[in-house]
């Protein structure tokens, strides 16, 4: 059965949204209203006066025109604040939303992150977010502003005669029943257009990251084809929602004309009773087709409302998923989803250093596999390592030494076993994380410069910085640029960069996976030095193909298929390895 109605939790997150500007956005929406409520009432009055007044003369249109021209401008001073002041802190309290969403997916498990495409993730932050923005910003206050003017014509209205109040209710009945009737079809033609927007995102994305195989291969129709294939879905789905809303529209305008039409039989009923005048009843004529116009806008509006709301559904979907076993929301995140948050430090700090077990990092009988793997990967795995030793990890390919980063790192959950930092399981992940510095092949850089790629946070000084540079042999400028991917530095400079970081954030365990091959010689020499000199006094895990970059190391744990083949000093293993791949 298809879902028509919203979840209660989407305005929950609404209301957390808009929680701390309450009492200022309350305040500014009296003053909204008042201020519309004036403006239209110089009608009311204008008719009166004119009902009232048999001839007209200078004398008594002067003091009218000043009581109009003060409540104009007294009106037009209410309106500016309420449009201005409730615009900011309702996209203040929307930032709120994006924000808070990205506290949570940041710490969505890494399985999140490998089944959902890039393009849907995308969408989320980009288009949905948009639509939210785009209505709950300054749109907002608009929305409202109608909203004011159809209140204070029905009062208005109710006024210069209660009798208005039957055509009034007779008419709002007839638009609810229509408004009922059309937004399943509307919400669910905007549901399936939302969702088909991410898939032709995702392949586009995924397209042009893989240009250049594509290239190669000559599969560039195919992947065209592709794109037109989810664009024409996409586009048919755009169709939908714009006929539904044409076709709401249309209806709306037929009854407009009916309300037009009652409320002018009551005009002449009243003009012919003597009850109302002229004047009155042109006020009231005229609100009708006000009215009519502004109900028209108003359900336009609010179908752009709905449209918010299904991307709010989207984020609110985000801010409500679990966050992967031992992470916690930074202690300023403010939305209250049931997740564990920190309460007094925003970022992790060390383990205690009280009775240290003499082993830096113990692993006990890790079994270990992926979320989307139905066979275990890893089988009993154990080894310790004491502070300031190394251990290399060699075997063939696909015996599992990249998984077992994976498992060190809590990337995804380990199946049973233990990992012990200095004798204690650290159940937040942050923190065991933040002793982890890991120097691969594939490594992070973001658009920016050498000072933003190495400090991201700003928590170090430039000397901090510098000093650290220098330290791993880079002659860079802070302010040196870095393109995306790092495209504009070389595989070695890459690493150093990375060893640095690893350095500037004071981690005790270093983990080299494969760091020096595809290295230039210079680099190499410097990252060859980093290992024997400045992390002379650090926990080094060494993953290898070639065999002479863990020939230092204390000792050697040879993996096969999983399990452990052996594990003992370098020498004694080296020999075994190379004799069983003779």
């Amino acid at each position: 059965m298809k879902k028509t109605a919203f979840s209660k939790t989407i305005y929950d997150t609404l209301l957390q949204a808009y929680r701390p500007f309450i009492v200022k956005l309350t305040v500014s929406i009296i003053l909204g209203f008042l201020g519309r409520f004036l403006i239209l009432s110089n009608a009311q009055i204008l008719g009166q006066f004119i009902d009232q007044t048999a001839t007209l003369s200078t004398d008594n249109l002067k003091p009218l025109v000043l009581k109009l021209f003060f409540i104009l401008i007294f009106a037009f001073i209410l309106t500016l604040i309420f449009r201005t002041w409730f615009s900011r802190l309702s996209a203040l309290a929307v930032s709120r939303i994006y924000d808070e969403t990205t506290y949570r997916v940041s710490r969505f498990p890494i399985s999140f992150f490998d089944q959902q495409p890039v393009g849907k993730i995308t969408t989320r932050f980009s288009s949905d977010y948009g639509n939210i923005f785009r209505l709950f910003g300054g749109p907002l206050a608009e929305f409202l502003s109608i909203l004011f003017d159809l209140i204070s014509i029905v009062v208005l209205m109710v006024f210069v005669h209660p009798y208005f109040l039957i055509t009034l209710l007779f008419s709002s009945w007839i638009y609810l029943s229509i408004l009922k009737r059309n937004q399943f079809r509307l919400r669910s033609s905007r549901r399936e257009l939302s969702n088909n927007r991410a898939p032709s995102i995702a392949h586009f994305s995924e397209t042009v990251q893989g240009s250049t195989t594509i290239r190669l291969n000559q599969k560039q129709k195919m992947f065209t084809d592709k794109f037109l294939q989810y664009d024409d879905t996409y586009l048919l789905a755009k169709r939908t929602v714009f006929w539904n809303v044409t076709r709401f529209s249309i209806e709306l305008n037929i009854l407009s004309a009916l309300f037009f039409g009652l409320n002018g039989i009551v005009c002449l009923f009243l003009i012919h009773r003597g009850i109302i005048g002229i004047g009155l009843a042109s006020v009231v004529l005229t609100f009708t087709l006000l009215a009519t116009n502004t109900l028209q806008m108003f359900f336009e509006w609010f179908s752009q409302f709905e449209e918010a709301l299904v991307g709010v559904e989207k984020l609110d979907d985000y801010l409500r998923s679990e966050i992967e076993p031992g992470a916690m929301l930074p202690s300023y995140s403010d939305f209250n989803t049931n997740h564990p948050k920190r309460h007094h430090d925003e970022h992790p700090l060390p383990p205690d250093s009280e009775d240290k077990s003499p082993y830096h990092l113990q692993a006990e009988g890790l079994n270990f596999k992926y979320p989307t793997s139905k066979n275990m990967i890893l089988h009993s795995i154990s080894f310790k390592i004491k502070p300031g030793e190394k251990l290399g990890i060699i075997g063939r390919t696909g015996s599992g030494k990249s998984t077992l980063i994976s498992a060190l790192l809590h990337l995804y959950p380990i199946q049973s076993g233990a990992l012990l930092i200095n004798g204690k399981n650290e159940n937040d992940v942050e923190r065991h994380r933040s002793l982890f510095s890991v120097i691969s092949q594939d490594q992070l850089f973001l658009t920016g410069t050498i000072r933003t790629n190495l400090d991201l946070f700003r928590q170090h000084s430039n000397h901090e910085i510098e000093k650290i540079l220098q330290q791993v042999g880079l002659d860079f400028s802070l302010h040196d640029d870095v393109f995306e991917k790092g495209q504009n530095l070389s595989q070695g400079e890459k690493q150093l960069l990375s060893l640095a970081r690893g350095l500037l954030q004071k981690a005790e365990i270093f983990i080299f996976d494969e760091a020096t091959s595809n290295v230039d010689p210079h680099s190499e020499s410097l990252m060859n030095r980093a290992l024997t000199d400045i992390l002379s006094d650090k926990t080094q895990i060494r993953i290898a193909h070639r065999l002479q970059t863990v020939e230092d190391c204390n000792e050697i744990l040879w993996l096969d298929e999983g399990r452990v083949k052996k594990i003992g000093p370098a020498k004694e293993v080296l020999v075994a390895f190379q004799k069983a791949r003779l």
